[in-house]
């Protein structure tokens, strides 16, 4: 999030604006803060700082280099080309082989928030296009501009933005972004909620603002996002039917590609390269998405009432399958591909994912089948009893980790896990009746080609091999300057690796939170906590209103006394055992997201 420093206050604290940028209602971090442009700072070799009101630039420089002799670059414009109809669509335009540079910052102009996604948004770009038809940016160059690179807004049809090479950019290289009035009982932030009788009931769009028909082909995306965190190679929301094909997008903060809600699907996002993502940011993917649709309630109890009622809800907006095919994803600060909070109707299918696995968090319809998670596995976590999702002849390399998984869809079946202790947990679990364990025998990772041998045994779970040379860019151009991930060679079998262990206490049994999944599900801030997995119905945990899945963060003092973090297990334990004396405690849980102080009685 981006704050303006409007001055300071009387005691000396900081006055601050609003934060924009991010949309969720959280504070700043109290300990990671990056400031820029006070005069009090000028310190360091290669600062500048801009007096705005005197028009004086003061630069401290690097080493003993004279500033240069022919100047500095200032920009000017928000927006370098904008190709916008006007009470007609423009249409039938091609800009080609251009270079653009220097359009300004989107910086504290994120306002605007994308529906419920994470996101806040400018529609600012070095090129913005908007109520349009037929309109081709191709060949050309987008590079040392402080926003995004190029914005299709509103009304826009077969818009096509093809062998471009977007990068050191401010935000987003390239987003298609719907108007809200498209979108039926549209809402804006995470906890905004509407009741049943107030949610339009007609499926679809409302009218034709937003882009569709549209592709985006054969870009080089990398190194952007230098100020907008919330920012991706790709963007869609508010769109259908958009295309994302042989793109190589890689060194990015946030998600190579992001899409933010669930109106209306019918994209195709293939054979793209997507790799070095999620570096300055956590609970993300190379590929993210969120659902949150018009039925979609913060309360995820209310949430379970609602879809069992009327199933027909979650299709209101998902109206038409999002597929993701044979892509090559790698992310190691978070999951290979992310499906988020109700991101719903979706096939996944044919992709290489090299390191952080595959998450489905809550959401419906969902089809993944034949794909490689390589040294990883499948990340279900909290759905919902009618799901209707779809595992099937998929490798993955370590057991499943599900999280507060009751019901496991409509089938989880046929596919190759590592060894015999995972199948079983998947046995105990009720699926994989027909899946089998071993190695993939690989023919030469080493070299980025996880096909399967003849022999494997992921033939005979019905896993077919797909091509591992034609990820990314194609046009020569852009081939030769494209890098590619690393390609790990597939890890020796973990099965004989301890479990976290499980602690009974007060009527419930704890672990401790340790893996990047259980911090996604309960939306922490950290890897850091006790999960609540069981509760006794009569113990003491339940009377004071605890419930499985809690997670306990801290224990709140009494008047006078700190309140105390609580990290791992072991900590809950011995704080409770050091406070018998006093008979309770006050617990502090995240429910929902969002924190809630209840109160229990200890053991004696």
């Amino acid at each position: 999030m981006h704050i303006a420093i409007l001055g300071k206050k009387p005691d000396g604290t900081l006055d601050l604006a609003p934060p924009v940028g991010n949309n969720r209602e959280m504070g700043p971090s109290e300990n990671e803060r990056y400031v820029e442009n006070i005069r009090e700072e000028l310190d360091a070799p290669g600062e500048w700082y801009l007096d705005a009101k005197e028009h004086w630039l003061y630069l401290m420089p690097s080493g003993t280099e004279a500033p240069p002799s022919n100047g500095f670059v200032a920009s000017q414009l928000e927006t370098l080309v904008r190709i916008v109809g006007v009470n007609q669509p423009v249409h039938d335009a091609r800009l080609q082989n251009l270079s653009y540079r220097y359009a300004e910052p989107t910086f504290l102009k994120t306002e605007e928030p994308l529906l419920r996604s994470d996101w806040k948004f400018s529609r600012i770009g070095a090129v913005v296009i908007e109520n349009a038809e037929h309109v081709e940016l191709t060949d050309g160059e987008i590079t040392e501009s402080g926003g995004n690179g190029v914005v299709v807004n509103g009304h826009a049809r077969h818009v096509g933005i093809r062998r471009n090479e977007i990068f050191e950019i401010g935000a987003s290289a390239i987003s298609f972004v719907g108007r809200p009035d498209a979108v039926r009982s549209p809402l804006f932030e995470y906890h905004e909620s509407q009741p049943l009788t107030a949610i339009d009931r007609q499926a679809g769009p409302k009218s034709d603002n937003y882009p569709a028909d549209s592709i985006a082909e054969d870009n080089l995306i990398h190194d952007n996002g230098f100020l907008e965190k919330q920012s991706a190679g790709v963007e869609i929301a508010m769109a259908a039917h958009i295309t994302i094909s042989h793109n190589s997008i890689y060194r990015l903060p946030r998600a190579g590609i992001n899409i933010g809600d669930g109106t209306w699907g019918g994209h195709l996002i293939a054979d793209n390269d997507v790799f070095d993502t999620v570096r300055e940011t956590g609970d993300h993917g190379s590929f993210n998405s969120w659902g949150r649709d018009r039925y979609w309630h913060p309360d995820r109890e209310e949430m379970d009432r609602r879809t069992l009622a009327d199933r027909s809800l979650t299709a209101l907006d998902a109206i038409e399958p999002i597929i993701l095919r044979h892509n090559r994803w790698r992310c190691d600060h978070g999951w290979d591909v992310d499906l988020d909070d109700g991101a719903s109707n979706y096939i996944i299918e044919d992709n290489l994912m090299l390191s952080g696995g595959l998450k489905l968090r809550e959401g419906f319809d969902r089809t993944v089948r034949n794909n490689i998670l390589l040294n990883n596995t499948f990340h279900p976590h909290v759905w919902f009893a009618n799901s209707e999702d779809v595992f099937e002849h998929n490798i993955v390399m370590t057991a499943y980790q599900p999280i507060r998984i009751t019901q496991w869809g409509k089938r989880v079946d046929n596919n190759l896990l590592p060894n015999q202790a995972a199948l079983a947990q998947a046995h105990a679990n009720g699926t994989d009746a027909h899946s089998v364990f071993g190695q993939p025998e690989f023919v030469a990772p080493e070299k980025g080609d996880y096909s399967v041998r003849p022999g494997s045994l992921a033939i005979r779970i019905g896993f077919k091999n797909f091509s591992m040379t034609d990820f990314g860019v194609r046009p020569e151009r852009l081939r030769l300057r494209a890098e590619q991930p690393a390609y790990p060679l597939p890890l020796a079998d973990t099965s004989a690796e301890d479990a976290a262990a499980i602690k009974s206490i007060a009527g419930m049994t704890v672990k401790s939170v340790t893996t990047a999944g259980e911090q996604s599900a309960a939306g922490l801030p950290e890897i850091a906590g006790v999960i609540v997995l069981t509760v006794d119905d009569t113990g003491l945990a339940a009377k004071a209103g605890l419930k499985p899945g809690d997670v306990i963060l801290a224990l709140p003092g009494d008047t006078g006394e700190n309140t105390q973090a609580i990290k791992k297990a072991e900590d809950l334990i011995a704080e409770f055992q050091s406070r018998r004396w006093r008979h309770e405690v006050v617990v502090r849980v995240i429910r929902n997201q969002a924190p809630i102080d209840l109160r229990l009685t200890l053991p004696q």
